[in-house]
């Protein structure tokens, strides 16, 4: 636990903050932020403030100090507020200066009035983000998360939530309830697949998989009495939540992942929230009751109900490179480089296994698993003109035509990654789905896309689900921003008066009968050796292998690996050179400029694989082998059109 004063710098933050403006007659943030820095510098300090990830919003006290995940989903405009404001005691007629920061009202007590007319008084200026939980974020990463924290929160039988303090002879009681829930989770993670409808038909899992998602993939159905919380990707639950900065503005762009440390700030009164009346009521654009046009879709996004969306007055913020628990926040950290040397001791034995289990969900396939190893493994790390550098899209092709095998795919995935999407591409995604977010400026805000993803998110799209009939004009802009996305790695966002590129950092993985549709850095035809009759039943077998254990060193080793640098020795480039100068005499056609840009990121993939940052002699002729190979079974897979 923090020092002494933890109840007060956790519980009351904005007394903390008003006693450093008393001492030291500044209003700067600075002074605020070194004070919490030295509170939270401490291993785990953070896991002592209540999260609002996964507390209810209702279980935490109003203006206490709380922590939140998220990525940044749209930028307002900077609002004004007093800064510092003079307060008249009626009882004693004195008179005393407020700080007005971290805080969304200028208050006093019953018998003090704020003087507005003061000369003493400061107006400032503050940026408000409209921050949402982190899209795709799987479910081991989020309990996870909750299970590190050190406080739980429930709700007092007062009006007003508290946190509740035990004392230190209960640590030990807690901890081994905690321990007995994540017990229970790991013993779930262990039966990843066996639990998941093992009663229904490949053909009956399909359609209810279909339906779930045609229900909950349909935007533009809620209702007006509710705000759009804005989230990109379809059934995403969580807290949004307003977050006002005051200092280092300029260090935080839209998709950013960030953890915020701030005060919460959930006063009824900030809601501005009006459902629109009806044609016959109003004219279109007024507020109801109101005597003046305004609209009211900006009401509404700017102004939510603090229930739903709470403010945040940030003190501290962490930008995040990943959002992986079982690993630290900053590579720079000692900690990040005792976990690399725990695999190192133990990385061709993992690797091994993780290859396995690859293999089996690939039907035997072990070059497709050296190719999704590498997919799993690779990541944006730079650009060349516009090309983006290390990404590695692949398209398993001769895939069994169910999206059954996609969702088990996912499933899988979704056990290992942090973040994790499947898109299934049916006509009616297609056709009714906003891909590019756009600017509402109605409401004055950025109207969220589904490829509005932050970096490191693994998106599965499943061309099964891909059925014969016709793509409207949106459906056709659609499949180009996916396309975009694949091959550029950016996506378009509709501003009305211009469009602009946002750079992207997402690993497409494509899973089709035929060639797809969609580009791909790697077409992978399917060479299966085992031909299940019951597609689930056969991925049960892994559950055995999918020990908590083993979950965990996987998740670590595809996190960490992502973080580690690279280089190529001279003397391997020398080699490399070679080859390629060999290679383009023998057959200019089947060694082109970007099947050496490839077979380059290959092994770059294949050397971080091993927890190497450098590639030896080896490595590089396995890529070759792989490249020969791949190029093989597409020279002999049969040229048909795509499923459609």
């Amino acid at each position: 636990m923090p020092g002494a004063s933890e109840g007060d710098w956790i519980n009351s933050p904005l007394t903390v903050i008003q006693n450093i403006f008393d001492e030291n007659g500044s209003n700067d943030s600075a002074l605020v932020k070194e004070y919490f820095a030295k509170q939270l510098k401490s291993p785990n300090a953070l896991s002592w403030v209540p999260s609002l990830n996964d507390t209810p919003l209702h279980n935490l006290r109003p203006n206490s100090l709380v922590r939140y995940r998220c990525m940044v989903q749209d930028m307002f405009d900077p609002e004004f507020y007093l800064g510092a404001y003079e307060v008249l005691d009626t009882r004693t007629n004195t008179v005393c200066i407020e700080s007005g920061k971290y805080k969304d009202i200028a208050e006093c007590l019953s018998h003090q009035r704020i003087n507005l007319e003061s000369t003493r008084n400061v107006t400032l200026d503050r940026q408000t983000l409209y921050c949402i939980p982190i899209p795709g974020e799987t479910e081991w990463v989020k309990t996870t998360y909750s299970d590190m924290n050190f406080t739980k929160v429930y709700p007092s039988s007062s009006t007003t939530p508290q946190r509740c303090k035990r004392p230190l002879e209960e640590d030990e009681d807690l901890e081994g309830a905690w321990s007995s829930n994540a017990g229970q989770r790991d013993l779930a993670s262990a039966r990843l697949f066996t639990t998941q409808g093992d009663d229904l038909s490949s053909t009956d899992a399909e359609m209810n998989f279909s339906n779930t998602v045609l229900e909950s993939t349909t935007q533009g159905s809620v209702s007006n009495s509710t705000p759009d919380l804005n989230f990109p990707l379809p059934g995403e639950t969580g807290v949004a939540c307003l977050v006002k900065l005051y200092d280092g503005i300029d260090s935080f762009k839209v998709n950013d992942m960030v953890e915020f440390v701030g005060v919460l700030s959930v006063d009824p009164s900030l809601a501005h929230f009006h459902e629109t009346a009806s044609s016959n009521e109003q004219t279109e654009g007024m507020v109801v009751g109101s005597d003046f046009e305004e609209p009211i879709e900006e009401k509404n996004a700017h102004a939510p109900p603090p229930s739903l969306v709470p403010r945040l007055h940030v003190v501290l913020s962490y930008k995040l490179e990943h959002n992986n628990p079982h690993l630290p926040i900053s590579v720079a950290q000692d900690e990040f480089n005792r976990a690399l040397s725990r695999l190192q001791l133990e990385i061709t034995s993992l690797r091994a296994e993780l290859l396995f289990v690859f293999e089996h969900a690939l039907f035997g396939d072990s070059l497709a698993a050296e190719y999704l190893l590498c997919h799993l493994l690779a990541s944006v790390y730079g650009r060349v003109d516009v090309m983006p550098m290390g990404k590695l899209s692949i398209n398993f092709s001769n895939c069994p035509s169910t999206s059954v095998y996609s969702q088990l795919i996912h499933q899988l995935l979704s056990a290992l990654v942090t973040k994790c999407h499947l898109l299934p591409i049916s006509l009616h995604n297609m056709n009714n789905l906003r891909f590019s977010p756009r600017k509402d400026y109605t409401a004055n805000r950025l109207q969220s896309g589904l490829l509005q993803l932050s970096s490191g998110t693994e998106l599965v799209i499943d061309e099964m689900a891909l059925q014969q009939g016709q793509l409207n004009p949106d459906g056709v802009k659609n499949i180009q921003a996916l396309g975009n996305l694949i091959t550029w790695q950016k996506v378009e966002y509709d501003f009305s008066y211009h469009r602009q590129d946002f750079h992207a950092n997402v690993s497409i993985l494509t899973l089709s009968e035929g060639k797809s549709i969609l580009p791909s850095d790697c077409l992978v035809p399917l060479c299966q050796k085992i031909m299940p009759e019951n597609l689930r039943l056969h991925f049960t077998f892994l559950d055995p292998k999918l020990t908590p254990d083993f979950l965990t060193k996987v998740r670590t080793y595809l996190g960490l690996t992502k973080l580690l640098s690279y280089c190529l020795t001279e003397d391997i480039q020398k080699v490399i050179q070679d080859d390629f100068v060999e290679l383009r005499k023998n057959d200019t056609k089947n060694m082109t400029v970007d099947d050496f840009h490839l077979h380059l990121n290959l092994v770059r993939l294949m050397s971080l694989s091993h927890l190497q940052t450098t590639p030896d002699l080896k490595l590089w002729r396995r890529v070759k082998a792989m490249e020969r190979e791949r190029k093989c079974r597409v020279a002999q897979t049969p040229t048909s059109s795509p499923s459609s």
